[in-house]
């Protein structure tokens, strides 16, 4: 099939379920019309992409970016983070994926986005690095607890509609900023999120955890440690690596972050990478050395594949 008649849209709410069987035949099989809508056209900063690639009206490629607020170095600025780039497999190695990318960038900046950030796999890594501009970034450390006896549980929810706002982590690193809006939106439809709500007296905290095995072994997921001051972190921290034990996990994993680092201070901890391709672009070749030289701060919630 030739790819000379590519026509590149942006999708609109009728695209939905024709996209999501477009993914489902990719290998996406719990991808359904009700969850793209949700996650890429009610994202509360309002601002996604989701360009699709059409040949004679048969969809066969998509790119899409999520849009968040992120604080930083240059004040708060509005970031795209590229998280699906497919394409036919009958189709591929004929430029449809980089002619998809693009477009999404480029309606990026007609948006007004401050930079791209993205965490690669290692099939595309090499074509953001040499064909799209980008630049890796450290790759986020990631700290291993040991799981805790104890009792753990707090409240569980379901919800984060009755999260209040919560102190900005102590951190001059870029960060994505999360208010009560962004995370309903986040966690609502997300399979296998718990909640936690613990008032420890003086302070409160919340986490958000997904328990997940890899080869083999249960581990415990921190995908978000939220809390009112230093003392209310680490108590929910240690929560959190008793929640683990109680749900069959030896440890409890979380990116290091200031706040994390805060909450495990004096709590043994191993430290190790966590094999993640963290890579940024700005709007030119000199934003995006500056930006190489910044410090970033990612927590495993904000990894839509998590």
């Amino acid at each position: 099939m030739s790819v000379d008649g590519l026509e590149i849209t942006r999708i609109t709410a009728a695209d939905l379920e024709p996209l999501a069987r477009f993914m489902r035949e990719q290998n996406k099989a719990s991808v359904d019309g009700a969850t793209l809508g949700h996650w890429y056209l009610e994202n509360p900063a309002g601002s996604s992409t989701v360009m699709i690639g059409r040949i004679d009206g048969r969809i066969v490629g998509m790119s899409t970016t999520n849009d968040h607020r992120f604080r930083g170095p240059g004040g708060e600025v509005l970031v795209a983070m590229p998280q699906k780039v497919l394409t036919d497999p009958a189709l591929r190695g004929k430029g449809i994926f980089q002619r998809l990318y693009q477009a999404t960038e480029t309606e990026g900046r007609r948006k007004g986005v401050g930079f791209f950030l993205t965490v690669t796999n290692a099939a595309s890594t090499p074509i953001f690095l040499s064909r799209f501009g980008y630049v890796r970034l450290p790759s986020p450390r990631m700290l291993v607890f040991p799981a805790a006896i104890g009792r753990g549980a707090g409240a569980v929810k379901d919800r984060m509609d009755d999260v209040a706002e919560w102190p900005e982590p102590p951190t001059q690193a870029w960060h994505m900023a999360k208010d009560q809006a962004h995370l309903q939106w986040r966690y609502a439809l997300g399979p296998g999120h718990q909640h936690f709500t613990f008032d420890h007296g003086h302070g409160k905290g919340r986490l958000v955890l997904k328990r997940m095995v890899r080869k083999g072994v249960p581990v415990m997921i921190l995908l978000e440690l939220l809390a009112t001051d230093p003392a209310a972190r680490r108590k929910t921290l240690l929560c959190a690596r008793r929640l683990a034990l109680q749900a069959g996990s030896p440890v409890l994993m979380a990116l290091r972050t200031a706040t994390v680092l805060q909450a495990a201070e004096g709590m043994w901890h191993h430290t190790m990478s966590s094999g993640l391709n963290l890579l940024v672009k700005g709007l030119d070749e000199g934003h995006t050395a500056l930006l190489a030289t910044q410090p970033f701060e990612v927590a495993f919630g904000d990894l839509d594949f998590l």
